[in-house]
């Protein structure tokens, strides 16, 4: 059975149907006679050819010939005999198994669309992918960003980018010009694991920013205050709360006790520093204890805790530090645990583990006679004691210490965070109602004015409390100011908050323990870093070198005094908090003129191994955020589709959905759970790929391990992560349609262009009621997961869902010429005369033409392309005319742009100067030595504008002219008179061989031949 699809060969021969099985069909692998002698079994086309996007879809290589040959399963990021290859001076050089691998698999070309080499082996050997040109090209503000950078082509910036040696350590990340060549792996140092104790329980987010947004609307209508002039809040009043940072102040006992324990604490931790089990927890938590290898296994990890424990104990035993008494007899325990432990880890992490563990105890002690901040009793009546306080923005809180520390605004996204517009504590000693008139009269239950903050504040991980801080913080200024406008910039704002004490100011209360990793900046007078002990300065130029400002201004040691003025009491302190103040509103106009490579939004938080027994709640529920999806849209949704987007690092954990907050401690009979597990990467240093199955699933995520050991899924796939950028974060999409049920987990962002995957299910009501599933959970298994900007949104983000351009993949693909043809053409000489040769249509052309390649004059849009003519990509705008431009007549005008139905460059005239022929006919079909492709390489390039129709090559003799959909693509010129159009005059005029072919026709006319019927 004939198994040719070439095209030429379809045309000059008959042929019996394909069979719409191919090579699956059942009757053509039982060989039925009857059957086969009916249809034909052959692999068809892939109608992308050498750009198709489904290169790692396995079903779609099987039911389709591609040019290349099977992909690597590592392309395009991580295969490290390719790399090698793109990155060697000489080929021949490299190992055998190298140059071996790279012909036996194809891999993706690094430029995409835009790449330029025409050797015949790298396009039988690779894929060009034609990602999405961005629209703004080298003009585009995005090019810091490495999630655009690795989502849209840009000219001069490969599509996959270098991988830079110095990860997410390079000091020229900044740069653009860096990031534009390189690409950067992210590694764990800034993800440290922030706790998660479910501080924010029962909290209703959405509910109290709706609340607190029409409570101030009813005050300005009220108090008929001038409203926003545009109907919006400012932009940048906006831009500063989703980019401001936490601020802490603290005394130089509390820094040193930071920086030694290797955590920001709260004050109730402080007090459950008394627990040697408590400081173990902590030491074990230090960055350097974390970077002992050994310590990441479970069985040492438990062993190292216990030996941590009894170390802690004897310490305080020593200094009599409270409950000494039971303390007693634990020498023999605690040179047995550090014998054992001695064999598992080498003797410099060691010491390392003893000494930490003796330092932090002693801390500990030091720290608990002296703890921090304020301490009013009101903190624990509003538990805002088991926080870490904090000023979004410029703290003038000079009372609690000199050192400055900035915390990256990741933190402020942890579910457990929150704040407050202003001090919690101004809530039950009346302040807040007196400085916010639209909270109405202060209740005379103290209960009742707690009650009425946890009512009030707010999420930075919930969506919209941008706008309702904005309105708030707007409507503050003005009533400060005695204003009645909400006609209020950023400036203003800023005035403000400079000159009134930081409890009237956005009060952050961040996580109870904060890790090291996620302190962004420090600032600090020298005599107060001179005065830090040995330890202190070790810590600090071990972790902060890069991140720490000393001053020569001159702070306090001594211990603060609590009084609440803007003003420290001498001009010296003064000078220093002016520094302070100056220094982070520079760093907000940094960010501004150069945003954040990774902009934060959503939920943050480093999730810890716990093999799937804890579970960290989002802070709002689905049902919640579509109240605040419909009541700002103003509709709600008939075919209600929620998507839920997310960003990990690594894999190996669960996006889980449950009809109730899970509960360990609790049995819950009636738990319903839909399970979307993402399993872990494939470690790019395996000799061979495999990925564990991701999974959808029903279920409890304790059953994740019988589901593995049983593979019992409802849907599942093990190349989940196959052509994904796993050194960077990977950003993912659940997506559930209530309305039948069906579930979806796929890739969003970049690694959706190259892995197409998609895991899927659809749902009975009576399996699963989706509806029902109002919590969003996520667990880890045996590894530590950073998750970043989780939303839930109910439509989808199309900002994350970049796509191919599939017309300049299928017009390529059509338009590209045969193996045979592209060999031939490689082998060619380019001619020197390029576009202007005028031997290639003379009578010498054919011998000429077996020599030399020249570039076609329909470039990329030829329809019928010769062995000798190349088909670079010209990339250059329409012209505005069109063809009603008086400018037709130019060849280099024609160079630089395009024009309906007409070649970008003209047959060169065989007079050249020397002819007399000055009228437009002529001028407009042919040139006179003008260097069009100088002109061209001048004007630089752009892209084709979409709306570029293709020269239709049966011209009106079209079968498909009256196809409105057929003639959106294609434009239909006469070819009865081949005097009048744009036609090559064939060589052979009327004794041309291929005459009778339609194709040839189209682009050819034929002196002698009468009639050019179709």
């Amino acid at each position: 059975m004939c198994q040719n699809i070439q095209k030429e060969h379809l045309k000059q021969y008959r042929h019996v149907p394909l069979c719409k099985h191919a090579l699956k069909c059942m009757d053509y692998k039982k060989h039925s006679q009857h059957h086969c002698n009916s249809y034909r079994h052959c692999m068809v086309y892939c109608s992308y050819g050498s750009y198709c996007p489904k290169f790692h879809d396995k079903q779609h290589m099987e039911e389709f010939q591609h040019p290349f040959p099977t992909p690597c399963l590592r392309t395009p990021f991580h295969c490290p005999f390719f790399i090698e290859l793109c990155e060697t001076n000489d080929i021949r050089n490299l190992p055998r198994h190298i140059q071996q691998h790279c012909l036996d698999f194809a891999h993706v070309c690094r430029y995409g669309r835009n790449c330029i080499d025409k050797t015949p082996i790298h396009w039988e050997k690779c894929i060009h992918i034609a990602r999405s040109l961005c629209s703004y090209d080298d003009k585009c503000m995005k090019l810091h960003q490495e999630d655009h950078l690795n989502s849209f082509t840009h000219s001069n910036i490969r599509d996959i980018r270098l991988l830079c040696r110095f990860t997410d350590k390079c000091h020229d990340r900044q740069k653009v010009d860096h990031i534009m060549k390189f690409r950067h792996a992210v590694t764990f140092t800034d993800s440290g694991i922030v706790q998660y104790f479910d501080l924010n329980q029962k909290t209703n987010f959405i509910d109290n920013q709706m609340k607190n947004i029409q409570r101030i609307n009813t005050y300005i209508k009220a108090q008929s205050w001038k409203s926003l002039s545009s109907g919006l809040i400012p932009s940048e009043i906006l831009h500063w709360i989703r980019t401001v940072q936490p601020v802490h102040r603290c005394s130089p006992i509390i820094f040193e006790s930071i920086l030694l324990h290797g955590h920001v604490m709260s004050r109730s931790h402080m007090e459950n520093l008394k627990k040697p089990e408590f400081v173990a927890n902590s030491v074990l938590q230090h960055s350097r204890i974390r970077s002992i290898e050994n310590l990441k296994e479970k069985t040492c990890a438990e062993l190292a805790r216990k030996y941590v424990t009894i170390l802690v104990k004897t310490v305080y035993d020593k200094h009599g530090f409270p409950d000494a008494k039971s303390l007693l007899g634990h020498s023999d325990n605690l040179k047995k645990e550090e014998n054992i432990l001695s064999a598992i880890i080498n003797s410099k992490d060691m010491e390392a583990l003893r000494g930490k563990t003796i330092e932090i105890a002693q801390a500990s002690i030091k720290l608990h006679s002296d703890p921090a901040g304020i301490g009013f009793d009101k903190d624990k009546n509003l538990r805002t004691d088991k926080t870490v306080f904090s000023i979004l923005g410029p703290h003038l809180g000079h009372y609690y210490g000199d050192v400055c520390i900035v915390f990256k605004r990741e933190i402020l996204h942890h579910p457990d965070a929150n704040f407050s517009m202003q001090a919690a504590t101004f809530y039950p000693s009346g302040h807040a109602y007196t400085f916010r008139p639209w909270l109405g009269t202060a209740p005379s239950s103290n209960d009742q004015r707690i009650k009425q903050f946890h009512e009030q504040k707010l999420n930075a991980s919930v969506p919209g409390y941008e706008y309702a801080t904005a309105l708030e913080l707007i409507a503050l200024t003005s009533h400060i100011f005695s204003k009645t406008t909400m006609d209020i910039d950023l400036e203003t704002i800023l005035q403000r908050w400079i000159k009134v004490d930081s409890h009237q100011n956005i009060e952050g209360h961040l996580p109870t323990l904060i890790p090291l990793d996620y302190i962004d900046h420090i600032y600090i007078p020298k005599d107060i870093y001179d005065s830090l002990n040995s330890a202190s300065h070790r810590a600090i130029n071990a972790v902060f070198k890069n991140s720490i400002t000393i001053t020569e201004h001159v702070g306090t040691i001594s211990p603060p005094v609590f009084n609440f003025i803007p003003k420290p009491p001498t001009q010296a302190r003064t000078d220093y908090q002016n520094f302070i103040i100056d220094q982070l509103i520079k760093r907000y106009h940094q960010y501004t003129k150069n945003p954040l490579l990774k902009p934060i939004q959503g939920v943050v938080i480093t999730i810890p191994s716990t093999n799937f027994k804890d579970h960290i709640l989002l802070p709002y529920t689905i049902s919640q955020a579509y109240i605040q999806y419909s009541n700002e849209n103003k509709h709600t949704l008939t075919d209600k589709i929620v998507y839920i987007y997310w960003q990990a690092m690594n894999g190996d954990m669960m996006l889980i959905l449950s009809n109730e907050q899970i509960d360990p401690n609790e049995s819950q009979p009636n738990l319903r759970c839909l399970l979307s597990y993402v399993a872990h990467k494939c470690t790019s240093d395996d000799s061979q790929y495999y990925e564990h199955s991701s999974y959808i699933n029903s279920g409890h995520p304790f059953q994740h391990h019988q589901f593995v050991q049983k593979n019992k899924y409802l849907a599942k796939s093990n190349l989940f992560h196959v052509g994904c950028n796993t050194d960077d974060f990977l950003t993912y999409c659940l997506a559930i349609q209530y309305s039948t049920g069906k579930v979806s987990l796929f890739h969003a962002e970049s690694n959706s262009i190259y892995n197409n995957e998609i895991i899927s299910y659809t749902f009975n009501k009576s399996e699963l009621d989706l509806a029902k599933l109002d919590y969003i959970q996520i667990s880890a298994g045996a590894h530590t997961v950073p998750v970043r900007n989780l939303i839930v949104c109910f439509e989808k983000q199309i900002d994350l869902h970049p796509i191919i351009d599939k017309e300049f993949s299928k017009n390529a693909a059509t338009n590209s010429i045969s193996k045979t043809n592209d060999q031939h053409i490689s082998s060619l000489k380019p001619c020197s005369d390029n576009v202007n040769c005028m031997i290639q249509y003379s009578s010498d052309g054919t011998a000429h033409n077996l020599k030399y390649s020249h570039p076609c004059r329909f470039s990329e849009l030829c329809r019928n392309k010769e062995t000798h003519l190349t088909h670079e990509l010209h990339q250059v705008s329409m012209c505005n005319h069109d063809k009603d431009c008086n400018k037709l007549n130019d060849p280099i005008h024609r160079a630089k742009y395009r024009h309906t139905d007409l070649p970008d460059f003209l047959i060169p005239c065989q007079l050249q100067n020397q002819c007399k022929d000055k009228s437009d006919k002529h001028r407009i079909k042919y040139s006179h030595g003008e260097q069009v492709f100088e002109s061209k390489d001048k004007k630089g390039s752009s892209h084709i504008s979409s709306d570029q129709r293709i020269s239709c090559k049966w011209g009106s003799q079209c079968r498909d002219i009256d196809d409105k959909q057929h003639c959106m693509k294609y434009t239909h010129h006469s070819t009865k008179n081949p005097k009048n159009d744009d036609r090559i005059p064939c060589k052979w005029g009327s004794q041309c061989r291929t005459i009778g072919d339609a194709d040839h026709r189209a682009k050819y006319s034929h002196s002698h031949f009468l009639t050019d019927s179709k």
